[in-house]
């Protein structure tokens, strides 16, 4: 990897966040497995959330891509997704030309799912920012969402909070701290995973955020943590970072994913982070599609709702 050192940084790297485009990484290797009744109604088969039309004629993963057109160029646009999706997922990605597949051998959850595409950056642009889209939300309105992405906080992961609507139990909550300077961001004084009702009450009352895993910095800011948390698995992307453009590519990273254990990134690496922010983002009508409920309340009134209970019902019709 040209100008890597692997006891360092980047020859020359200073570290300072230059005001360039940044990189986006989609997030789009899970399989969607809670709304599986819901994509199976509507295709007839299991079809991992993000590559189903739930809203409009674009699949979620299409969505978020052109969500991500809105901060930077398609060149600058990673998807991250499993082998066994891989098909779809370029077939998927056709007609945005530019944005690139980055393909996992093996789905070893959000760990090794972020330092891949993290790796493949670091390569090129070690100087870079990079945001982080899971490919499975709703927003009615992106605008909040990518003015916050615009303006990371320096030196530290920013992380996008949403304002709750109420004391969700199947979200994760991230409670602020002290404001940092004059900007609209906070440190993190804690996470909380899936709170029980009285907990999810108070989070609510306290002002307590839901947290998106939508998360944004420098490259070498996220590689520190890593490196920090994750110590085996960064050494290792490091090995196929020096890779990234040879010939031995494909084999060193067959050879990385061999050897490797799973790893959380939220529970891994951000739990254990102190140089974190979370941003506060409100009126998105942000939504993790994690169940056919949500869907139907975050569509609730809209004329997208009624043409979804009408692909349901097609079905169902056809086969009567």
């Amino acid at each position: 990897m040209r100008g890597f050192r692997r006891s360092g940084w980047p020859t020359g790297c200073n570290r300072v966040r230059l005001m360039r485009k940044p990189w986006i990484v989609v997030l789009a290797g899970g399989e969607g497995t809670r709304l599986q009744s819901l994509t199976r109604a509507l295709y007839g088969v299991d079809l991992p959330k993000q590559f189903a039309v739930l809203v409009g004629d674009r699949s979620l993963l299409q969505l978020t891509i052109e969500r991500a057109e809105l901060l930077t160029s398609r060149e600058r646009i990673l998807v991250v997704v499993s082998q066994q999706r891989a098909a779809l997922a370029r077939e998927q990605i056709a007609p945005y030309s530019g944005v690139e597949l980055v393909v996992q051998p093996r789905a070893l959850d959000t760990g090794p799912g972020l330092l891949l595409p993290l790796a493949r950056i670091l390569a090129q642009d070690p100087r870079a920012t990079v945001a982080f889209l899971p490919s499975d939300h709703y927003l009615a309105d992106t605008r909040p969402l990518v003015n916050a992405l615009r303006s990371p906080a320096s030196d530290r992961v920013s992380l996008v909070g949403v304002a709750p609507t109420g004391p969700e139990l199947e979200y994760g909550w991230i409670v602020p701290g002290r404001r940092l300077g004059r900007s609209d961001a906070f440190s993190v004084a804690r996470f909380v995973e899936k709170p029980e009702e009285p907990l999810a009450r108070a989070l609510f009352a306290s002002g307590a955020l839901w947290n998106t895993f939508i998360q944004s910095g420098a490259v070498t800011t996220f590689w520190d943590l890593a490196r920090r948390h994750l110590p085996n698995h960064a050494l290792a992307f490091e090995h196929y970072a020096a890779a990234v453009g040879t010939l031995a590519e494909d084999h060193v990273l067959e050879t990385t994913y061999a050897h490797m254990q799973p790893a959380n990134f939220s529970r891994d690496v951000l739990a254990h982070a102190s140089e974190l922010a979370v941003t506060p983002v409100s009126g998105t009508g942000w939504s993790d599609w994690g169940s056919p409920r949500r869907v139907f309340e975050s569509l609730a009134g809209t004329h997208h709702l009624d043409h979804l209970l009408a692909r349901i019902r097609e079905p169902m019709q056809l086969a009567s």
